[in-house]
Formats: C-alpha cells, sequence, structure tokens
C-alpha cells in the first residue's frame, strides 16, 4: 500500500466551453480576467461603458483565441434596467459570473463628503452587484451549477481615512457575499471572494477623477500586485475540484500590512 497514492493527482476542472459574464471588463482586474478566461477556452460576455475598449479587446482576444466566443454589452451596470439588457443578451444563463465592475470616488472626509460620490460607490459597488448576483444566481440554482466570484477589497476588512463610503461597500459585498455562500452551499453553485491589496490599475485614477499625478503618487516606490495577479488567482479558484470552494481569499503585496494604527499626539 502506498502513502503517496492519489497524493499528487490532478484534479483541476476544466472551463473549457464554459461561458462567463465578466463586468467592469474594459480595463484592469477586468480586461486582465477575461484574457485568462479565454485562454482557458472560456466564451465570454464582457460588459463595461466604453465601447471602443470592449470591441478592441473582443478583437485581440479572437486573434490570440479564435476557438471561443466573445460578445460584448455595452452597457452601465448601475442602471436600472440591467438586468432586461442582460436577457436580451442571453448575458444570465451563464456558468461563471465575475462581478469586477467597482470603484472608488473621491478621498473627502465625511465631513465634506459628495453627494455624487456616496451614490456612485454604493450604487455602483453594492447595489448593482446585488441585482446583477440576485437575477444569475437563480438561474445558477435551476440549472444545478455555477461559481460566482465576487471582487472585494482589502478595505472590506480594514478601514482607513478618507476611505468611509468605498470601505462601507467593500464590508457591504463581503457580507453580502457571505450570505450568499450560506444559502447556495448545497446548491452546487460555488461563491468565492477575492479581496486584494493595492494592485496598479486604473482604480485611483479614477478615484481622483483623473489626476495622473496624484493617482500615480499613490503607488511610487510601492512594489504593487498587478491584474495579471488578481486574475490568475481568479482562474485557480475557478479551477478548483468541484468539492471545493475557496470562500475567501485575500491577497497583498508582500510589501504592503493590512493595517495602519495612528494616533494624535499631544504637544
Amino acid at each position: 500500500m502506498s502513502l503517496l497514492k492519489n497524493i499528487f493527482s490532478d484534479s483541476d476542472i476544466s472551463l473549457n466551453g464554459k461561458l462567463a459574464l465578466v463586468t467592469g471588463a474594459s480595463s484592469g482586474i477586468g480586461l486582465a480576467t477575461a484574457a485568462w478566461l479565454a485562454r482557458e477556452g472560456v466564451n465570454l460576455i464582457l460588459l463595461a461603458r466604453r465601447k471602443e475598449r470592449l470591441e478592441l479587446l473582443k478583437n485581440e482576444i479572437l486573434i490570440q483565441f479564435p476557438h471561443i466566443q466573445v460578445n460584448i454589452i455595452v452597457a452601465d451596470i448601475c442602471d436600472k434596467i440591467i438586468i432586461s439588457i442582460l436577457e436580451k443578451y442571453n448575458a444570465l444563463n451563464v456558468d461563471i459570473l465575475i462581478n469586477n465592475a467597482g470603484l472608488a470616488s473621491g478621498k473627502d472626509p465625511v465631513t465634506d463628503i459628495k453627494e455624487e460620490d456616496i451614490v456612485s460607490m454604493i450604487e455602483t459597488n453594492v447595489t448593482s452587484l446585488v441585482r446583477v448576483t440576485s437575477a444569475i444566481s437563480k438561474k445558477m440554482v435551476t440549472n444545478g451549477s455555477g461559481h460566482i466570484i465576487n471582487l472585494g477589497s482589502i478595505a472590506g476588512h480594514y478601514t482607513y481615512e478618507g476611505g468611509s463610503v468605498y470601505c462601507a461597500s467593500k464590508f457591504a459585498v463581503r457580507a453580502f457575499t457571505e450570505s450568499l455562500r450560506q444559502e447556495l452551499h448545497d446548491k452546487n453553485v460555488r461563491v468565492s471572494l477575492i479581496s486584494p491589496g493595492m494592485v496598479k490599475t486604473d482604480f485611483s485614477l479614477v478615484r481622483f477623477k483623473g489626476n495622473e499625478k496624484l493617482a500615480d503618487s499613490i503607488y511610487e516606490g510601492v512594489d504593487c500586485l498587478t491584474a495579471t495577479d488578481i486574475a490568475r488567482l481568479i482562474i485557480k479558484t475557478l479551477k478548483e475540484p468541484s468539492h471545493v470552494n475557496w470562500n475567501e481569499v485575500v491577497i497583498l503585496p508582500t510589501v504592503q500590512c493590512p493595517v495602519s494604527y495612528k494616533v494624535k499626539r499631544t504637544s
């Protein structure tokens, strides 16, 4: 009898031929994830607001991976009729949902926070995610299979100054994902949360509303994660054997600690 029998067996799931919806697919983590899914043979539905970027991404993916199908949906995830839009494109009946669309808007303290920033973050990061997940998870339960991956953040574990609403939105995503996992644990639908630390994407450029100098300063001198790092992790999560579910993965750059403590010192 061998003690090592089956220890090294490869039980990864094949993703070839599956269908995935990726939100926020025109840049950053969404774009990288779409590319990595395509490499695995996954057919794609890519949703974002920027038509030109989506069309360019579609063309580049098909040149490199001509055996898959790629459809694009040019829409705002916050549109209240987003479910009808998804239905129109037959985008609710998917095997994989990557809830990537999200943003931070501004970094004002609570005393000065702008109404439009509050609405933008809550609508994009929470309300839209819940709305889309509700519709698609219903289909997955009916089909008896599926995998939902929500993009959280280290900001869903630890707060920081100037991040009150963004942190609140990511705490909400984490809570929603945990509840959804409990509801679907016996439905053969896997639910996972990926919570990155500092990732160098357009995130800060969006947060600071196009101020490149300020956005670049956030990452200056820091060996950050990349969108590719997160996409690679998402693929690993999806390919785990069917009896394995990664509830949450918190991934940080080696140089980043999750919490910083500050005190006000008296003179």
